[in-house]
């Protein structure tokens, strides 16, 4: 944990995790990093997920209602939900996350995310970049990265399921309208 960490009630850290910032009842799977400020709540965070500095997911609607998930709009009957971030999803800073909203494997986030993102998506509609796909090459070569600062090395399993994820999201990706291509910020 970061000194001046505000890590509230009802959390799980799993190892090798690097935490700061403000985390409340969320759980967060080990190789993960939420080092610098920001807030994380009643949220459920994968392994090796890296949340840059300033991310933070919104857990409560400004109409204090239950929040629905999902494209079926399922009523969790709560009125505290954060975001559902799967394995090896990168934010950039700054990012904001709406409340209940679910991120999939591998995707990379920038700016206000406002709805559910598919795996293998880099995503920053707010920035006014339609949705790219994140071919599982580079989602690969970002984790060799990763693990390469913990002494470690993604095994053939490992790398076997990142593809196989890839091709079982493809309808997902389509249907949110993810387009194949380079991202890039500059017009």
């Amino acid at each position: 944990m970061r000194p001046g960490a505000r890590i509230r009630n009802g959390c799980s850290i799993g190892p090798v995790c690097r935490i700061g910032g403000e985390v409340e009842e969320s759980i967060i799977h080990g190789y993960s990093n939420k080092y610098h400020d920001g807030f994380l709540g009643h949220a459920y965070v994968g392994e090796w997920v890296n949340l840059g500095a300033l991310t933070t997911n919104s857990d409560l609607k400004n109409t204090y209602g239950t929040v629905r998930v999902g494209p079926e709009k399922v009523d969790t009957g709560r009125q505290k939900v954060g975001a559902f971030i799967a394995d090896f999803v990168k934010t950039s800073v700054g990012t904001l996350l709406y409340t209940g909203k679910r991120v999939g494997v591998a995707s990379h986030l920038h700016g206000l995310i406002a709805e559910d993102v598919p795996s293998f998506t880099i995503y920053a509609k707010s920035l006014g970049v339609e949705p790219v796909e994140l071919e599982p090459e580079s989602a690969l070569k970002t984790l060799e990265r990763m693990m390469a600062r913990r002494g470690l090395s993604p095994t053939n399993a490992v790398r076997r399921l990142l593809e196989r994820v890839f091709y079982i999201t493809e309808r997902e990706k389509l249907q949110a309208g993810v387009k194949r291509g380079r991202f890039s910020l500059s017009p």
